[in-house]
């Protein structure tokens, strides 16, 4: 028999087995048992945490044989239909790859249809929120008069990208991550219900690291009892997950204290020669500086820090978490971590209130004009966007091709409040319209591909508009004129 993972092994298999989604599953129950099932919900929350299991759950409360109920038997054909996925009445799209107006079209044509083998049909939407604006209109008819038995159910991890007019015509249930403890428990559960050997700390650190995601924290204990050779031990599970040890972080930290940048940036070096994954090394950190700052302010005292260090403290880990989500979407982690080491060496310069207000040693602070700020801020963010563009190109190039992203990088993209405009010349707009379904899901907003040669058209056109309307009203002449 084949091997099942963990994460399909002990999905749950009704509401009684969902973790940490207690009010999702109080509300759900109660529809079902008072009659009062809607025709469409929205499922949002971070990924793993269940929203497609409990999708499926509500399925099965429909569609069990034994009738309509908030317990299904999890025994009957359509509930193991359910279970596997293959009932012929519950439809799972994925909007990622089914995003266009006649993937929607082909879904409006079927709702017409009764039930095949179950009561209602249902229509699980993953992804929703990667719809275009095009089938979220054809969507809209439906979900606010559909036929009857019939059930829309749309899953996002982006409820902000999913328009109102959808929003209002469905009941909205926000997914919570379950706590740290909660995931331990589920680990836990699995392994003595395989006979597993496992250390209490080892479970602590697989929940910790797996985020809030359930499917994800069973992923992961499946990868620590394969790595462990059939058990779960701290120390294998640091080896596997790339966890520096504790020695190391200490270390690190009695440097931020002695604030010795050389030594903290040879180490971010070092670190990264041996194979470490940095971001996990810096989350160490991050969560090290929130111990130290806890225990500062209840015992006066840390482990490393004192009281004193308090207020450089709170703007260090200010810098340290702005630098670990920079981090996480960079090419190269190391760079921006190596950054704000460097940031640390003005940190001693912060004077203390009594020493300004006496006029003690204050540093000459040179002013700027609100010009000057203007400009500076407004290059600060073009060369940010810049940079995003730029990262997001790298990832095309490694996972579409060069050519694609040669091409972006010689092309004009800007970035809008709706969209991304890629300004293409026309003799190769075509191949990458042709690429555009992939393009797009690096980008964090819709791709629209515009003709070079006709914007700038249009602009000549505007200008001489504008230029013949002044010719008009102070009866001028035009003596020169210059291309842009």
């Amino acid at each position: 028999m084949a091997y099942i993972a963990f994460s399909r092994k002990y999905r749950p298999k009704d509401f009684t087995q969902v973790i940490g989604q207690e009010a999702v599953v109080r509300t759900l129950k109660n529809a079902v048992e008072l009659g009062r099932v809607s025709h469409a919900y929205i499922f949002a929350g971070p990924r793993g945490v269940g929203k497609t299991t409990i999708s499926r759950i509500l399925t099965k409360c429909l569609n069990c044989k034994e009738g309509i109920t908030p317990n299904p038997c999890n025994k009957c054909e359509n509930c193991l239909e359910i279970e596997k996925g293959s009932f012929p009445d519950m439809y799972e799209i994925d909007a990622a790859s089914n995003r266009g107006i006649d993937d929607i079209r082909a879904l409006k044509e079927n709702i017409n249809y009764a039930p095949i083998k179950g009561r209602y049909k249902v229509y699980i939407i993953d992804e929703a929120h990667m719809l275009t604006r095009e089938a979220f209109n054809a969507l809209l008819k439906t979900l606010e008069e559909p036929p009857p038995n019939n059930i829309f159910i749309l899953a996002t991890t982006e409820l902000h990208k999913i328009p109102d007019t959808i929003k209002s015509r469905c009941q909205i249930f926000l997914f919570k991550p379950p706590t740290t403890s909660q995931i331990k428990n589920y680990m836990k559960n699995i392994l003595e219900n395989e006979n597993i050997p496992y250390e209490e700390k080892a479970l602590e650190v697989l929940a910790e690291n797996s985020e809030g995601g359930v499917r994800d924290s069973a992923s992961l204990l499946d990868q620590a009892v394969t790595y462990g050779k059939g058990s779960v031990k701290l120390e294998y599970v640091e080896e596997m997950l790339g966890i520096v040890p504790k020695n190391l972080v200490v270390r690190f930290l009695q440097r931020i204290k002695e604030n010795n940048i050389q030594k903290l940036i040879t180490g971010i070096e070092k670190l990264d020669k041996e194979g470490y994954d940095l971001n996990v090394f810096w989350k160490q950190v991050l969560q090290k500086l929130h111990e130290e700052l806890i225990n500062i302010s209840i015992n006066e005292k840390g482990e490393i820090f004192d009281l004193e260090d308090q207020k450089a403290l709170i703007y260090i880990v200010e810098i340290f978490n702005q630098a670990y989500n920079q981090a996480k979407t960079n090419f190269s982690p190391k760079n921006v971590y190596q950054l704000a080491l460097l940031k640390l060496k003005f940190i001693p310069s912060l004077k203390k209130i009594e020493h300004i207000l006496q006029g003690d040693d204050i540093p000459s602070v040179q002013l700027t004009s609100k010009k000057e700020a203007k400009e500076s801020a407004s290059k600060k963010i073009s060369e940010e966007k810049k940079d995003d563009i730029s990262s997001i190109i790298e990832k095309i190039r490694k996972d579409i091709g060069g050519i694609v992203a040669s091409t972006l990088e010689k092309s004009k993209i800007e970035e809008t409040d709706q969209n991304f405009v890629i300004y293409l010349d026309s003799s190769i707009a075509s191949f990458i319209k042709d690429k555009l379904s992939q393009i797009e899901k690096y980008f964090p907003k819709p791709v629209q591909i515009k003709d070079l040669k006709k914007e700038k058209k249009q602009k000549s056109k505007k200008r001489d508009e504008t230029v013949d309307k002044v010719l008009e009203l102070f009866q001028g002449k035009v003596i020169k004129y210059e291309e842009e």
